[in-house]
């Protein structure tokens, strides 16, 4: 079974530099896998791999769209397929690096997201106001199987919702067959020492002149899709640009939303299965950890 590396975790703990440390020690090409490095432009707020050092290091999955462009986890698991299969033909192994949680998954767990289907809020609306009687009702019709799995309102709208957009009953939907080997690095560090270390960042994304890429982006691209809006900082950038509030006012923002993000992919992390966790408060014992799993993964164990 062919292998793949995979470094996940919260933002603001290394996974980058460790990558990079892999790189220069194992044939790996790395593919991101962070929801918002695929956006051209997008360099400081997302803090993506200085271009000299992409161009050294095979990189993939970076600057693949412009700001006007929606991307989404379906699209990854897309492109990201031909991209490792590309590397395995090269002789390489993929090295996948990133914090979002569903991207990863949709490769690890075979997640169909082929069949997702975006959340419909007129749709919902109109099935909030049935009676829960109505709706289970409404929801068995569809997918009895599913339905009967369920008891709460907001599951039975998405058996309703997931029908009528993809054509499927979400009962139907099953993770695909996991045709890879993986190792699996998920950084850590203590929440204090986070929280410190993605404040620090943010400063220094102002520092590195942040203000000015946004408003070279917003000069260049006047309308933005709504998923390139989601890219924290952005956003507050443009308010702070239009006069909506203040640069202070923006930086805080930024830093909150910010830390309700490492949280939450924390808690999305602490259900992945078969992570070997590592401490990056030290990064050097944090890198020689990695670099012996990863020795392991490719050349001890092998079938």
């Amino acid at each position: 079974m062919k292998k793949i590396i995979i470094i996940l975790g919260p933002t603001a703990t290394h996974k980058t530099q460790l990558s990079l440390c892999i790189a220069e020690k194992f044939p790996v090409e790395i593919i991101s896998a962070d929801s918002m490095q695929f956006y051209i432009g997008m360099e400081i707020g997302t803090d993506k791999v200085e271009k000299d050092i992409r161009n050294k290091v095979p990189h993939h999955l970076i600057d693949v769209v412009t700001v006007q462009e929606e991307f989404n986890v379906s699209e990854f698991k897309k492109q990201v397929e031909k991209v490792i299969r590309d590397i395995f033909k090269r002789k390489k192994v993929p090295l996948i690096v990133g914090g979002s949680g569903l991207y990863i998954k949709s490769i690890t767990e075979g997640f169909p997201v082929e069949f997702s289907a975006p959340p419909d809020a007129v749709l919902r609306e109109e099935l909030n106001m049935l009676p829960f009687a109505a709706l289970r009702k409404t929801a068995e019709s569809i997918d009895k199987n599913a339905s009967d799995k369920v008891s709460d309102r907001k599951r039975l709208i998405r058996i309703v919702e997931f029908f009528r957009q993809t054509g499927y009953k979400i009962s139907s939907v099953e993770n695909q067959e996991v045709r890879y080997e993986f190792l699996k690095i998920g950084l850590t560090k203590e929440r204090e020492l986070l929280y410190r270390d993605i404040e620090k960042r943010v400063d220094e994304m102002f520092d590195r002149g942040f203000v000015e890429e946004v408003k070279r982006l917003r000069d260049i691209y006047s309308n933005w899709s709504k998923t390139a809006l989601q890219a924290i900082g952005y956003g507050e950038v443009l308010q702070y640009l239009n006069g909506i509030i203040s640069l202070k006012e923006a930086k805080e923002e930024i830093k909150k939303r910010t830390r309700h993000l490492a949280k939450k992919q924390i808690t999305w992390f602490k259900k992945e299965n078969n992570v070997y966790w590592i401490d990056t408060a030290d990064f050097n014992d944090a890198k020689e950890q990695a670099e012996k799993l990863v020795k392991e993964f490719l050349y001890e164990h092998s079938n």
